[in-house]
């Protein structure tokens, strides 16, 4: 069983507590309105409890049998054997941001799941792979989602491949949407 790194966890939530705490505190000095105060707050303390339970719950659970990823309210079993093949990429985001993660996948090249190395050690992955005894890629340095879906196709979801498409498309729905509802106020205010 693999738990999260509990460093990287807490550096999560100190991040959260600190931005928190400066925001609010902008707030209450500065010239906004201190109802936004207590609303600001809500929300970072939502964020640092969702935060506190992924760190706790989530875990990998490797048996002779199947695999187990859970992480809050997700739980992903998939039966061991179906796994034929690793992959370990390191797959970059928009403005330089990247992400490792590691794909278990079938005998077609299929996705049978994918984990997120975001709160693991690669140490940890390391003897994942190996307690699974398949072979693994590891691509030699971080991978744009256009380079790593031309070696491995449809293993990225749309919106990883195209983030730029999904942004644009949901800009022009709510900017319709706003001017639908300007051009709706001022036909029935005249």
């Amino acid at each position: 069983m693999l738990r999260p790194d509990v460093r990287k966890g807490v550096f999560v939530l100190v991040a959260l507590a600190v931005a928190g705490t400066a925001i609010v505190a902008a707030i209450l000095i500065g010239d906004a309105p201190t109802v936004f105060a207590p609303v600001v707050a809500a929300a970072f303390a939502l964020m640092i409890l969702l935060a506190v339970g992924g760190l706790l719950g989530a875990r990998i659970i490797l048996s002779p049998r199947e695999i187990v990823v859970k992480w809050l309210f997700v739980r992903r079993r998939r039966p061991r054997a179906h796994v034929a093949e690793a992959v370990r990429a390191t797959i970059t985001a928009p403005r330089g941001a990247a992400g490792e993660s590691l794909f278990l996948l079938g005998p077609r090249r299929d996705l049978v799941i994918r984990i997120s190395g975001a709160g693991y050690t690669r140490e940890d992955l390391d003897r994942l792979v190996d307690a699974l005894g398949v072979p693994c890629r590891v691509f030699d340095g971080p991978v744009t989602p256009g380079e790593f879906a031309e070696s491995y196709p449809g293993l990225l979801p749309q919106a990883e491949r195209h983030p730029y498409r999904i942004a644009f498309a949901v800009t022009g729905v709510v900017c319709a949407a706003v001017l639908a509802l300007v051009l709706v106020s001022v036909a029935t205010a005249s």
